[in-house]
């Protein structure tokens, strides 16, 4: 598994998410998959799996391959297909949502494939699509908002569900009343999928923000069919909408929790392995950056005097303090317990002298609360310059060693890696 302590919320919600849920990294083998997933294809999931064991998704899904090939050819970062599926529930229709987890300069790092149960919204869309007009009133009843629309463009039916959830009259929805209530963003691009689909005839899937009766904007999944007349001519579209919106809280969350710290909100140490490739790069460049490694003298003392929760309290602090020192682009990085690295771009030997000093008295100069009384905190603090071609392993080791020789000198200093 690639997650590590200081990320075990990241497991939580990814484990609590109600479909189904499977990370991918980069070859294509599982890395993790959820318990919903498990529950769904129980005799698909070999126990090893659970326990850590890497396989490729092909060997547990293959009929996934074809889409993710295509996935990987494209330069969307998400892609989404419907597909029915036997599994130990029977025969179950998914929206399978294919989601790249980005690093900060966009490059794909793992893949996120999000399963969401939708047999009943396809039961429902063959019953509009077999039912038509005769059966409009029974869609009053239904909990899905549905919407149709003639063969002009124009929408000229919502059902209850539609207009409780807007607090709007059909009168007032008819037509494009009801994008009124689209941010125009979303607005724009639905225009755009759907003259496609009015074009070309076909179905058409679109994620927007509609607001709600209270003036909120929820996220919804509006889906449309096309269907025709008795003659066989275009009539329209009958579509529905389903609302998404904690399903994509869910996915930013898991996102932004893949490469931050979940104590101090900082970049933790896999943001850092995907930047350091591109600061050794620059070097053919001729741009020289800086690596900074720290930790706190005698830390243990604080956790061991004052406790876990006062010492957590004084980390966040101790972040906060190390920001205001650094220029704006700087990346602090917390590695885990009391330990932080710094990835300076574009930097002379000189600067990161400066900056290490002004860190250091920074530190030493403030007062750190505690219930108790204020206590002072010191910095160790080891710096390598990137400045010639070396793996970024070889950086973090030296940048480390120079932080361990600090504090072996008696901390409070900084020690540039020879």
């Amino acid at each position: 598994m690639i997650w590590d302590r200081a990320e075990d919320r990241y497991k939580l919600i990814f484990n609590v998410i109600p479909n189904p849920a499977i990370l991918l990294d980069l070859d294509n083998r599982v890395e993790a998959i959820n318990d919903a997933c498990i529950e769904y294809f129980q005799d698909q999931v070999p126990a090893s799996i659970v326990f850590g064991e890497k396989l490729p998704i092909d060997k547990l899904f293959p009929w996934i391959n074809n889409e993710l090939t295509y996935f990987f050819s494209i330069s969307s970062p998400e892609f989404v297909f419907e597909r029915e599926i036997e599994c130990p529930k029977g025969r179950v229709n998914f929206q399978i949502r294919l989601k790249k987890i980005l690093d900060p300069y966009d490059i794909h790092q793992n893949t996120l494939i999000l399963l969401n149960d939708i047999t009943s919204a396809v039961e429902a869309e063959k019953k509009v699509a077999r039912a038509r007009d005769f059966y409009l009133t029974l869609f009053e009843e239904f909990p899905a908002m549905i919407w149709r629309s003639a063969a002009d463009g124009q929408f000229d039916y919502f059902n209850r569900a539609w207009l409780v959830f807007t607090g709007q009259s059909l009168e007032e929805q008819k037509g494009f009343g009801w994008a009124r209530g689209v941010p125009e963003a979303d607005r724009e691009r639905f225009i755009n999928v759907y003259a496609e689909a009015i074009r070309e005839k076909k179905a058409f899937e679109i994620e927007l923000r509609l607001r709600r009766y209270d003036g909120q904007f929820r996220w919804v999944l509006n889906v449309g069919q096309p269907f025709y007349s008795l003659e066989g001519d275009f009539a329209g579209f009958i579509g529905t909408c389903y609302d998404i919106t904690e399903r994509k809280m869910q996915e930013e969350e898991l996102s932004y929790l893949a490469m931050h710290d979940p104590l101090t909100g900082l970049p933790n140490r896999r943001m850092m392995e995907v930047v350091m490739p591109r600061l050794v790069e620059q070097i053919e460049l001729g741009i020289s950056s800086a690596l900074f490694f720290m930790d706190l003298d005698n830390f243990k003392q604080v956790n061991d005097r004052f406790g876990h929760m006062v010492g957590d309290e004084l980390l966040i602090e101790l972040g906060k303090i190390l920001k205001r020192q650094l220029r704006e682009g700087d990346l602090l990085v917390r590695l885990g317990g009391d330990e932080f690295a710094i990835l300076l771009d574009g930097i002379e030997k000189g600067e990161a002298e400066q900056i290490a000093r002004r860190l250091l008295d920074s530190v030493a100069n403030h007062q750190f609360s505690t219930p108790i009384e204020s206590i002072k905190l010191y910095l160790s603090l080891g710096v390598v310059l990137i400045a010639d071609k070396k793996s970024p392993e070889s950086f973090i080791a030296l940048a480390d060693a120079a932080m361990y020789q600090a504090k072996e000198s008696g901390g409070n200093r900084y020690v540039f890696a020879s």
